[in-house]
């Protein structure tokens, strides 16, 4: 014998029970890392990374509070050089040391390939930061 059960559960809320939105806090970016050059729109893509990680996740950046982001390492491929020789042109890298309360951790990160290069890395370790700090 057999039963074929077929239905639909689902768990969605109702209006009148919505959830306020978590907070988190704001990001200050700065430089640490010796004589390294840090293209100057990499920490505002950090902080965008970051800000969209938030917003998909249904938190709220709070201007009140506010989480440091210290970037320790890093390395930046040439783009003309990325995009003719990919790997062997070195790699994209980031190493960043976050302090935000009584939370201290290290994110980090790299991208060795022609068609990802030190934006897209930004933008990735910020949302990285944004998993941390949630936790």
């Amino acid at each position: 014998m057999i039963i074929l059960a077929n239905g639909c559960a689902t768990n969605a809320p109702d209006a009148s029970s919505k959830v306020p939105l978590r907070e988190v806090p704001s990001l200050n970016v700065v430089m640490d890392c010796g004589s390294c050059q840090v293209r100057p729109n990499v920490p505002g893509l950090i902080v965008e990374g970051y800000t969209s990680a938030a917003i998909k996740s249904g938190a709220t950046v709070v201007a009140g509070q506010q989480a440091t982001v210290i970037i320790k390492e890093y390395a930046a491929r040439d783009d003309a050089a990325r995009f003719l020789v990919g790997a062997f042109a070195g790699k994209d890298e980031i190493k960043a040391d976050v302090t935000f309360e009584s939370k201290h951790f290290m994110v980090e990160d790299y991208y060795r390939n022609a068609w990802l290069g030190i934006e897209a890395l930004a933008r990735k370790i910020g949302g990285m930061v944004f998993e941390k700090v949630q936790q």
